[in-house]
């Protein structure tokens, strides 16, 4: 599986990514890459790693013979979804995209991200727009790179987490909402009351949001084991 790490698109993985890999290969009895794609002061944007971590997807299946699985934090939820709809349109879907918290709409104009933002004592959207501008810059249309817009067609299953006091949440209840319309395989937990990231915390709703994904991948590489 390939987990793909929050942090604003400035930021390495911090030891609380580095602790949750560790567990998921553990546990779910994975291998897990998590690369360190190029952050934005490093040159990196959404047009150049989306397609690089598509590939390298693309590589981690051809390699086991197995559909790859996609999981990520934050700015790593939204190039997980990106890396997903890519897998999607050349016919070989992801096995499972779990998203932690994902940053969905990088054009941040949803009017309740507004009414929101008292309640988020983690994220601000002044600087969070500044930071996708910098990761996607005049490409905010396009539905690969701001995965918000991206057709569902063909992705395969999905796992979904979100905290109401999170900036982001208005769009990922919104992006649900649309994917069950759509028809996707679509699990989604809400959490009231609970902050960015919430599955990655020491609080009993994060261990059990990390239990039910753990399960996920077990079930995702159970369910895509060739048959002896």
């Amino acid at each position: 599986m390939l987990y793909l790490h929050g942090g604003g698109w400035v930021h390495e993985a911090a030891p609380t990514h580095w602790r949750w890999v560790q567990r998921l290969a553990a546990e779910a009895q994975v291998r897990v890459v998590m690369p360190a794609y190029p952050l934005v002061q490093e040159g990196g944007t959404g047009a150049t790693v989306v397609p690089r971590v598509a590939d390298l997807a693309a590589e981690l299946s051809a390699d086991s013979g197995e559909p790859v699985i996609l999981m990520g934090d934050s700015a790593g939820g939204s190039i997980a979804l990106s890396v997903s709809l890519t897998l999607a349109q050349q016919e070989r879907p992801a096995a499972l995209t779990a998203l932690i918290s994902p940053a969905l709409d990088l054009r941040f104009s949803n009017p309740e991200i507004d009414a929101r933002q008292p309640e988020d004592p983690w994220l601000v959207k002044k600087g969070q727009l500044e930071l996708s501008e910098r990761w996607i810059g005049e490409h905010g249309e396009d539905p690969l790179l701001n995965p918000f817009l991206g057709d569902l067609t063909g992705i395969g299953p999905l796992l979904v987490f979100s905290g109401t006091r999170d900036i982001l949440h208005p769009d990922t209840r919104l992006f649900m909402q649309r994917a069950t319309d759509d028809g996707a395989d679509v699990e989604y937990h809400e959490e009231p009351g609970h902050l960015h990231v919430y599955p990655l915390l020491p609080t009993p709703e994060g261990r059990r949001a990390r239990r039910r994904m753990v399960d996920a991948v077990r079930q995702a590489t159970s369910s895509t084991a060739p048959t002896l």
